[in-house]
């Protein structure tokens, strides 16, 4: 694998518009995401972090949430950077892995070593089952992951909340919200109808507004992953009501407003239609979601060669909302190799 020097192709591709600044600067317009947690056979985070091109990486993902985890917490799954073993809550085997022995040693190296900022994924694709029953769950499931993701705090150690990176503190967390049920769930005898967007307004704002001032040694970030689509049936609602910094928009696996559509039609609609989105965030940046190989996506079409990027982003650049570009995800783009760079 070559996973340190993954990106280097697409981010060549934001930076012939505006030089790649030293550190990172959320307002830029020349930012690089990418995702790791799910690769297959993954390098360390680590390796992901030594690329000088890449700023922010995500760790996915907390996919079990507690309204359906086990012993009422949330689950995780980070692929090979964990082992077999779960934390354990009132005799309860839980779904949250406990050993993840790389994982905060490399948040701690990703940030003070690399300038990297690193936020942990909400939600993700498999399993889809997930959703929030109502306000009080959104706070509880904001206040547990702060409690165990967030800065460390003895009144949560003492009681035993689990700290599955140690005391490794993210920068923030991502909503990769892509759940899908074959009926509405029922909540207290009645239809929860409005699951894809239940409780995320609260559960955000939790955070932006009452855990996040907690702490002043650094600023905390939020972000979403919607589909390309307008509306997103996730997203719609919730990024009009509740803070994002960035949206990281998956430009693929819906052809209709897929980057590959930009190219072929000659019109990015697909971003036009994100720009005229209503946000309580009026500053927020948009992210142009790309996979990083033809096995990232549902179909190999919708992966774009590094020369189909740099003409992608000449249409959006100018944009006021445009923050850069995310790479789904980074072990894909590591294994992809042109011209001895990879994506």
């Amino acid at each position: 694998m070559r996973t340190s020097s993954a990106i280097t192709s697409t981010a060549a591709a934001v930076a012939a518009f505006s030089g790649l600044a030293s550190a990172f600067t959320a307002s830029a317009k020349t930012n690089v995401v990418t995702y790791w947690g799910q690769g297959p056979n993954q390098g360390s985070l680590q390796d992901v972090c030594k690329n000088p091109n890449v700023d922010i990486v995500s760790i996915g993902f907390i996919n079990v949430f507690p309204d359906q985890g086990a012993g009422g917490w949330p689950g995780s799954n980070f692929g090979n950077a964990c082992g077999s073993e779960t934390y354990t809550y009132n005799g309860t085997k839980t779904q949250l892995y406990s050993n993840c022995p790389d994982i905060g040693t490399d948040i701690a190296i990703c940030q003070q070593l690399y300038g990297k900022k690193v936020l942990l994924s909400i939600g993700g694709g498999y399993p889809t089952n997930y959703f929030i029953k109502n306000d009080a769950s959104a706070v509880n499931f904001a206040e547990f992951l702060w409690g165990a993701f967030g800065p460390v705090k003895s009144e949560w150690t003492s009681t035993g909340g689990p700290r599955p990176f140690g005391t490794a503190v993210v920068d923030g967390f991502d909503f990769d919200i892509e759940s899908e049920l074959s009926s509405a769930p029922v909540v207290d005898g009645r239809a929860l109808t409005n699951y894809k967007t239940n409780g995320y307004v609260k559960m955000i704002t939790t955070f932006k507004n009452t855990l996040y001032p907690q702490d002043s040694m650094k600023p905390y970030y939020i972000s979403g992953a919607p589909q390309c689509i307008v509306p997103d049936a996730h997203f719609a609602s919730v990024v009009e009501n509740a803070w994002f910094d960035f949206l990281f928009i998956q430009y693929y696996n819906t052809a209709a407003c897929s980057a590959r559509q930009a190219i072929s039609s000659g019109t990015f609609k697909g971003y036009n239609d994100w720009t005229g989105v209503q946000s309580k965030n009026a500053d927020i940046k948009l992210y142009v979601g790309l996979p990083g190989s033809t096995a990232a996506a549902s179909d190999a079409s919708y992966y774009l060669q590094p020369s189909e990027v740099k003409t992608l982003i000449s249409k959006v650049y100018s944009n006021a909302r445009f923050g850069g570009i995310m790479v789904w995800e980074s072990t894909y783009a590591g294994n992809n190799v042109i011209c001895n760079r990879n994506y």
